[in-house]
């Protein structure tokens, strides 16, 4: 979108800041607002009727939530939570379907935003059929710090609140198969553990990782089942 719209766009609605761990959007409620976040980390997830959350994904700076909701007038299809303090302008459904009316290319750029949200999806839920354990991970491992991780002197930082759960489910795998996929990358000297934190000592090496090669017995090590049932 133009420059115009994009400052139309981020002056819409009203400032509101919420603090770490706090609930901004609850599964299954009915609202008519969007948030537009300005700064700040989000995490997007739903609640399964076998009785534990599943971790979507996460959302930062420049991302709208809850669109989906308010174009389709239903009720929210996940919970979201913010990891950080957050920084965000909260938009009413009126206001967001006028400015959309009156600027034609804010609607060409969400739905663009939309169309590439649905293709992750897909490619992540063709990687969850395809793709080794050890390659999920790894993949998820470096879009995380690709996008949210903060240079430190001992590596990159993921610098986000997330359990190990809440990543497996990102990979799409289980926490046993998780801690074993996690195992291997540190011993390719890939990522460290440390107390409550992974760090990502090579970014690049990480990303080569995520390419498919069968030479590697790393991303292969775990074994057919691994990859079919993990």
């Amino acid at each position: 979108m133009s420059a115009r719209t994009r400052n139309g766009f981020l002056e819409l609605g009203t400032a509101v800041t919420y603090g770490a761990r706090q609930q901004v959007i609850r599964q299954g409620e009915e609202s008519h607002h969007v948030l537009v976040v300005l700064e700040g980390i989000m995490k997007v997830f739903v609640d399964t009727e076998f009785g534990r959350p599943v971790l979507l994904g996460l959302r930062g700076r420049g991302d709208l939530l809850g669109e989906m909701s308010v174009l389709e007038g239903r009720r929210r299809s996940a919970n979201v939570t913010t990891c950080t303090v957050a920084h965000v302008r909260l938009v009413k459904s009126a206001q967001l379907r006028n400015f959309l009316d009156r600027n034609p290319d804010a609607w060409s750029a969400m739905a663009a935003s939309l169309s590439s949200r649905l293709h992750w999806a897909n490619s992540r839920r063709a990687e969850f059929v395809a793709c080794p354990a050890p390659l999920r991970v790894g993949r998820v491992l470096a879009e995380i710090v690709g996008r949210h991780g903060v240079r430190t002197p001992e590596g990159w930082d993921l610098d986000v609140s997330l359990t190990q759960t809440e990543i497996a489910s990102l990979a799409g795998v289980a926490l046993a198969t998780f801690e074993k996929a996690l195992q291997m990358l540190h011993r390719s000297g890939l990522v460290r553990r440390q107390y409550r934190r992974i760090v990502v000592g090579d970014l690049e090496r990480l990303a080569r990782f995520g390419v498919p090669d069968r030479r590697n017995p790393y991303q292969y090590g775990m074994g057919e089942a691994d990859v079919a049932q993990s």
